[in-house]
């Protein structure tokens, strides 16, 4: 989802991207052959082992590619002096800052998949900050943290509560995670604009459409939207026990960017697009 929507993003430049099947980043002399040939001004990575109740029993397979892959590349990205943009999660903090987790705040993951991912963090920043004989100046980087992802192109929150509505009357939805929706769209083109204004120094950036909700509020929107009528009932999480434990807040505070557009707004936009279709 996100890599296709950052394909349409950058159309208009320079670029080259690949898919799982074209490069594995888990293997380390693949990853360091392919850039080291390419020698790219700026890589993205947007690739991620998302199954976030999966991750419970595959923490391993997790931590290697949200977590160890993450570091390969960032050596990788030393090594030819490129940018390298990577994309984390609100799983990284533990859920319980109501007012939610500005870009300093420590991190403290409650679940596999907030591991791995926090794991992703702390190496890109080791590597980019690795001062030696080879390495003489820090690297150059954008860690991205963002939320509750929906597009056009993957599976999504939108999308299932849409299928879901066609097949029940009433659905109930947990009202007790609070978070930020964000369409992709909004984010691929945050990430565009942040690289080509090279007025922001390397670091840890928050990027995800503006105002926090509930899943219940967020799936309630989207049938007010879509204009469906059905029954949306809001329920705790212990209602619905999920291998994972998820956050009761990961609202992401947004202290360094111009803000994006409130996340009603772009969610408008996603459902007349689809209407459109």
């Amino acid at each position: 989802m996100l890599g296709r929507d950052l394909v349409e993003a950058f159309h208009q430049e320079d670029y080259i991207a690949y898919g799982q099947d074209e490069l594995d980043i888990t293997n380390k002399e693949a990853v360091f052959e392919r850039l080291i040939t390419v020698r790219p001004d700026v890589v993205i990575n947007a690739t991620g082992y998302t199954n976030v109740d999966q991750a419970e029993q595959d923490e391993d397979k997790a931590a290697m590619v949200n977590g160890y892959s993450v570091g390969v590349l960032a050596r990788a990205c030393r090594e030819i002096d490129a940018t390298f943009v990577h994309f984390s999660t609100d799983y990284v903090f533990p859920g319980s800052k109501k007012a939610g987790y500005s870009e300093e705040d420590p991190t403290g993951p409650i679940n596999a998949y907030g591991r791995s991912k926090l794991l992703g963090e702390k190496l890109l920043i080791e590597e980019m900050e690795l001062i030696d004989q080879s390495l003489q100046t820090e690297g150059s980087y954008f860690l991205i943290r963002t939320s509750w992802l929906y597009g056009a192109h993957g599976k999504n929150f939108v999308d299932t509560m849409l299928k879901l509505s066609s097949e029940h009357k009433e659905l109930k939805v947990v009202n007790d995670q609070h978070g930020k929706p964000t369409f992709t769209k909004d984010l691929c083109q945050q990430v565009k604009w942040l690289i080509g204004t090279h007025d922001y120094p390397a670091g840890i950036y928050h990027v995800s459409n503006e105002d926090s909700t509930t899943w219940h509020d967020f799936a309630k929107e989207i049938f007010r939207l879509a204009k469906v009528d059905i029954n949306v009932v809001p329920c705790a999480s212990v209602d619905f026990p999920r291998p994972a434990k998820r956050p009761a807040y990961s609202a992401l505070v947004n202290n360094k960017l111009p803000p994006l557009r409130p996340w009603k707004e772009a969610l408008q936009e996603f459902i007349a697009q689809k209407e459109r279709l």
